[in-house]
């Protein structure tokens, strides 16, 4: 791929194939790929102050959630063996290939139809997944057991958005815990610091700490291992593992229509959850001090010191009113901001149920513990560009998730801003109030 256009390609030429393309090696084949789990209990309400804005919620709620019990799937993880790698804006290529790796590979995705324009483009790359799904297995070399003293390079999004490095790029450095390896890259689209990241790792993986490095400078390696997640194997692989466990979903008939298409693409993005994410909520859990643990309220209310410097200033209008009633049924409000990684962790591990308005905090939810109701606070702009994003750290924890959609807090409200004038804050009028006090008392039926 030249420069100023590596990114226009045909899908044969950009996108790398497992079972395909070679560069790639494992340890050993993998036991498994996709592992039906029970996942979270969903339920999602309309409550804006404006019929027009209420009536486009009402209509955009997604009925999944209560018609049937969805399948939910944990999807597998394994440090692989890649040469001829280049990592740049955040993901990796090898062999000049673009991998289509976890959350990564969404945006390996996305960027190819950013830059291969039209219904031609889009169809070809359709039907080029349908043809490798058709036409490959799991067919990686296997090597035995890696060399001591690799290099590891991990995809990374950024270093700012603590939902994204959460889920996305710490939960990774799991599978590194006991290996011996010489580094730790994370390599980003950018890197804008903002402390949390090396305050999480440091916390979680104090033996690694002294490892990691971060870059958004293109990097290239001769021989790296990368944590990978089979997740995009579901729709541009046929190996038995991907395609056994999909046919055994019964009455939730969406899996068996999987395909590379964005809809369907998104839908497995919702309906599943890296493994990598549950080890790191057990290896979070096995830290805590149970005193810590003891010492935190049941009720949580977590809300935003716009005073801090790593803070997105969107407002929440009607909160004070809001934590005013929350607290009249025994929750205290707490700023995450404050408190030590392991302090968050224990906050949410111990709480029964947990509020706040959308945001990147819900990065948390994968901390909670099975019996936690988590109520999340939105928008018409959030459920239009947002729903589904913190549905896989539901999952994990198997908790109770409500989403309350209210209203947008601008001098319009009554109108929905289009996402490229930014995120707006949310505002919660008297209803929106009531229906969160409600939920705050029970678990979704």
């Amino acid at each position: 791929m030249g420069k100023g256009s590596r990114w226009r390609a045909s899908p044969e030429d950009y996108f790398f194939v497992i079972g395909r393309d070679s560069g790639l090696s494992v340890e050993q084949r993998p036991d498994w790929i996709l592992k039906k789990v029970p996942g979270a209990t969903v339920r999602q309400y309309a409550r804006s102050d404006h019929a027009n804005i209420q009536q486009v919620l009402l209509k955009n709620i997604e009925p999944r959630w209560t018609r049937i019990t969805p399948a939910i799937f944990e999807i597998n993880s394994v440090p692989i063996r890649a040469r001829n790698v280049v990592f740049r804006g955040g993901s990796a290529e090898v062999g000049g290939k673009c991998l289509l790796n976890g959350a990564a590979g969404d945006r390996v995705y996305s960027r190819f139809l950013k830059n291969n324009r039209g219904m031609e483009n889009f169809r070809r790359s359709n039907e080029f997944f349908e043809a490798s799904r058709a036409e490959t297995t799991i067919d990686l070399p296997q090597e035995g057991p890696f060399p001591d003293g690799m290099n590891v390079g991990v995809e990374c999004r950024n270093r700012r958005n603590f939902y994204h490095f959460i889920t996305e790029s710490l939960s990774q450095l799991v599978h590194f815990r006991d290996r011996s390896i010489d580094s730790i890259t994370f390599h980003c689209r950018n890197n804008d610091p903002s402390g949390f990241a090396e305050r999480y790792i440091r916390a979680l993986f104090p033996d690694l700490a002294g490892k990691i490095a971060f870059t958004d400078r293109r990097a290239r390696y001769d021989d790296v291992l990368i944590p990978f997640n089979f997740r995009h194997m579901i729709y541009s692989n046929g190996d038995p593992l991907v395609t056994e466990p999909l046919a055994e979903t019964g009455k939730d008939v969406s899996w068996q229509q999987i395909g590379a298409h964005v809809r369907r693409r998104k839908f497995a993005f919702k309906n599943s959850y890296d493994v990598s994410l549950r080890l790191l909520r057990e290896h979070a859990h096995s830290l805590m001090d149970p005193k810590l643990v003891a010492q935190m309220p049941k009720k949580i209310w977590v809300s935003r010191d716009n005073r801090h410097q790593n803070v997105n200033s969107r407002a929440m209008h009607g909160e004070e009113e809001l934590v005013r009633e929350l607290k009249r049924q025994g929750f205290e409000q707490m700023f995450f901001e404050h408190m030590t990684p392991l302090e968050q962790i224990a906050a949410v591990s111990a709480a029964e149920v947990i509020g706040a308005v959308h945001g990147a905090f819900f990065g948390h939810m994968c901390f909670a513990q099975p019996h936690a109701h988590v109520i999340e606070v939105g928008s018409v702009q959030t459920q239009l560009h947002r729903w589904g994003d913190f549905l896989g750290n539901a999952h994990v924890a198997g908790c109770s998730y409500s989403k309350v959609y209210a209203d947008v807090a601008s001098d319009t409200p009554d109108q929905i801003p289009a996402i490229s004038e930014g995120l707006y804050g949310v505002a919660v009028g008297p209803d929106a109030i009531d229906l969160i006090c409600q939920l705050s008392e029970r678990q979704p039926a």
